[in-house]
């Protein structure tokens, strides 16, 4: 019967909240959720399977035990089409194919890879991978090829570069010139230097886009949580000298951005997240949100939504209805203002996705996602 419980236990971690166990342990909950939903039909395999021994046990005479290991694979099952349905009513709603053969595959890793540093603030090596799209690839097309930056999540505390190996492997097969990037970590306020560094790669790809191939006036940003801001707030530039790049660089535009989970508004986040996750984010936020004016300037700074004017660029937005990390509101908050002031934006919502959906590469929301952001993207980088 432990088959059956422990089927049971990862269903209802699909399907309940993230229980407050401590930052770690509710992170590692918390991302185990996000692989069990999305790949919930292996749970369902899983659990059907589990019938059948029980079934066998039953024809030998456990009747009692078997019985009850019947009903937790029953529910088990039950579980695990939770979020099938709710994945399928998605795309639906947003006319958009699912595809059970990618439900089950990863973007080939075998585009060419090159490692350069790109920058040295105060001393610093900074790192980004450049990956180009395979030569023998339909998609890849003649240079100079769009270019998109990646940026990584992580609080501004943690990560690096390769969390978006497989972004970068799928925009490759897709056509683009893809830069991954490091930026230095645990600064404070939180987006300040990350963003400084993010300007900077940016405008070390248009300085070196003969190199590589890649036309400078279609690059794209593309962060994920913590890099969702980051790659906002660069994107958004209204000359705040506060965010200006860690490097000499000339021009630090992009045509498109495209952000994750992000934090748009971090004035306002106390009052939403779960206590379990404030620890992670430093003296500087007052569990209680009491703060002066003064101490909530540079939230306030580093918000993208304090630096959305018309003259920005098209945003993709993708946000998940379950997530506890960064409030769904969040997104709403940003795209109400890109509406405000006329920006192009498109906002997917997921309702039932939680943070780091996309941990899930072959899971139903992260389909969703890439078809929408590979629509938005040749959308905006077109010749």
């Amino acid at each position: 019967m432990g088959w059956a419980t422990v089927g049971l236990l990862l269903g209802l971690l699909v399907v309940l909240p993230t229980p407050a166990v401590g930052l770690w342990p509710s992170l590692v909950l918390m991302y185990l959720a996000v692989l069990v939903g999305g790949y919930s039909l292996l749970l369902g395999l899983f659990a059907v399977l589990g019938l059948g021994l029980a079934a066998v046990a039953r024809c030998s005479g456990l009747r009692r035990t078997s019985l009850v290991a019947v009903v937790l694979g029953v529910v088990t099952v039950a579980l695990s089409l939770v979020p099938v349905a709710q994945g399928w009513r998605t795309a639906s709603q947003e006319d958009v194919p699912l595809s059970l053969s990618e439900y089950f595959s990863l973007p080939s890793l075998d585009s060419p890879l090159e490692t350069v540093t790109y920058a040295r603030p105060e001393g610093e090596e900074i790192m980004l991978d450049i990956r180009r799209p395979p030569p023998e690839g339909h998609e890849a097309g003649p240079e100079p090829r769009p270019a998109v930056v990646t940026v990584h999540g992580g609080g501004g505390v943690t990560g690096s570069r390769t969390e978006d190996v497989l972004w970068s492997a799928w925009l490759a097969e897709e056509g683009y010139v893809v830069f991954s990037i490091d930026y230095r970590l645990g600064q404070r306020p939180l987006g300040q230097e990350v963003t400084a560094d993010v300007k900077c790669a940016v405008g070390w790809v248009e300085q070196n886009a003969e190199r590589y191939g890649v036309d400078p006036d279609r690059i794209a940003l593309l962060g994920r949580s913590a890099g969702g801001v980051a790659a906002l707030l660069a994107a958004y530039d209204d000359g705040d000298p506060r965010l200006a790049p860690s490097c000499d660089v000339r021009d630090t535009g992009v045509e498109a951005v495209a952000a994750f989970y992000a934090a748009t508004d971090q004035t306002s986040l106390d009052e939403w997240r779960p206590p379990w996750w404030r620890p992670s984010l430093g003296d500087e936020y007052d569990p209680a949100g009491d703060r002066t004016e003064n101490e909530a300037e540079p939230f306030l700074f580093t918000s993208p939504t304090s630096h959305v004017d018309p003259a920005d660029p098209p945003t993709f937005l993708a946000q998940g209805g379950a997530d506890q990390v960064t409030p769904p509101e969040q997104a709403e908050l940003l795209a109400n203002r890109l509406e405000d002031e006329g920006v192009p934006h498109l906002l997917v919502r997921l309702p039932e996705a939680r943070h780091g959906f996309d941990g899930a590469w072959g899971g139903w929301d992260t389909q969703i996602v890439r078809r929408e952001l590979r629509e938005f993207l040749e959308n905006e980088l077109a010749d």
